[in-house]
């Protein structure tokens, strides 16, 4: 057997250390400042259960000194308003069919595309034919709502080629006023006269200025064509 020997620093005497049974070190004073006390140990059991738990809420920062970290997730939160892997499938669909209609810097529009429509009012006349108007008083044609049209023209011809017009725009139908910046001019040689007009009006019409002939009398035909 051999026999250890320490020397107590308190009087710098030689001591035998003895041990039990089991080989185990024999002592009556030990220092364990630096040990774990048990109230440390119960705080730590404490954060460790806490950590311990199905679901942790908010932010987890990882740190790797070198190389990746490796993560595990059936499915991981997405941020509010993120993209679905659906919705970028969808969205790579439409773009596809895009570039497909996209020759260089040019975009191809189809020509099945709906035409814009046009509707035809009569303002003196017929599809049958033109009207007889009294050449002695003003005369006014029927009007039109042309409300929902951005555009219109109106077109038409006279019988009496020194005919003059007005055009005419209401906001109720009732009170008319002429639109001076548009001049009807009559084709002296065959009668007919245009014009195309932007419509930021509600009803439109034409005005027949009376040239004070008795017992006369002028065949008008006139139309309007609005383009929605």
């Amino acid at each position: 057997m051999t026999l250890l020997l320490v020397k107590d620093p308190t009087n710098s005497k030689l001591k035998e250390l003895e041990v039990n049974s089991t080989g185990l070190l024999k002592t009556t004073v030990a220092d364990v400042s630096a040990l774990a006390t048990e109230s440390s140990l119960s705080a730590l059991d404490a954060k460790v259960t806490a950590c311990d738990t199905g679901s942790i809420s908010g932010t987890v920062a990882v740190s790797a000194v070198a190389g990746d970290v490796a993560v595990t997730a059936a499915a991981l939160p997405l941020p509010t308003g993120a993209a679905t892997s659906a919705a970028q499938s969808t969205g790579n669909t439409s773009l596809a069919t895009v570039a497909g209609c996209v020759t260089g810097s040019v975009l191809a529009v189809s020509s099945s595309a709906a035409a814009l429509a046009v509707t035809d009012a009569y303002l003196w006349g017929s599809a049958s034919g033109s009207e007889s108007v009294l050449n002695e008083l003003d005369a006014y044609s029927d009007s039109v709502d042309v409300s929902t049209y951005d555009k219109i023209s109106v077109y038409g011809s006279t019988s009496y080629l020194s005919d003059e017009f007005e055009f005419q725009v209401s906001h109720d139908n009732t009170n008319w006023f002429e639109l001076t910046s548009v001049f009807v001019q009559v084709d002296y040689s065959s009668g007919h006269f245009g014009f195309i007009s932007d419509a930021p009006f509600k009803y439109a019409r034409l005005k027949k200025k009376g040239t004070g002939m008795l017992a006369t009398s002028d065949d008008l035909w006139a139309i309007l064509s609005g383009k929605k």
